[in-house]
């Protein structure tokens, strides 16, 4: 049972943490293209639409996630998560919740597959009328939301699953000492 509930508190620990990297990550996100930002030439409409529609969008969803999964930490420290085993409403609800966390993220990394999709498909041979030189395509933020959010998956699987089996552990437990 003491393994079980380090794991639970050694698990609340990384969602925690992982929850508050997924936040950090959907604050920069938007700054990796800012140059993209403003432009104004009827050849860069195709560019300015893919900025202020598709990636502001897609910030804003995944901003609202981001602020799910830090509600998230919120309930581990209401429903005493990382001092005591879960009683049954405790690991329902934070079951679900990781469910919701889960959906978040597999959305995100969906969503921003299409968008990294468009984005190389957009033509920036003009970007110098708007007085953008130079610019090159930028991938690495796609990359790194994609790992953010497949560890972001895992760490929610592991917390549900090893706080179902506090909860179940402890009530054997409890029954085989009654």
């Amino acid at each position: 049972m003491k393994k079980i509930f380090r794991g639970q508190v050694i698990l609340s620990a990384v969602y925690t943490v992982t929850a508050i990297v997924v936040f950090l990550y959907t604050l920069v996100f938007m700054t990796e293209y800012n140059d993209l930002f403003g432009l104004k030439m009827p050849q860069n409409k195709q560019i300015a639409q893919f900025y202020e529609v598709i990636l502001q969008g897609f910030n804003r969803q995944i901003l609202v996630w981001a602020i799910v999964g830090i509600i998230g930490i919120l309930m581990i420290v209401l429903l005493e998560i990382r001092t005591a085993v879960p009683d049954r409403f405790a690991a329902a609800v934070m079951t679900v919740y990781m469910g919701c966390c889960c959906f978040g993220a597999v959305n995100a990394i969906r969503n921003i597959l299409a968008i990294w999709a468009y984005y190389k498909g957009l033509d920036f041979q003009y970007l110098y009328a708007d007085g953008i030189t130079g610019y090159e395509l930028k991938f690495t933020t796609f990359q790194v939301g994609i790992g953010i959010y497949s560890v972001q998956i895992i760490v929610c699987v592991a917390f549900a699953a090893v706080l179902l089996l506090s909860h179940i552990r402890y009530k054997k437990l409890q029954k085989g000492g009654a």
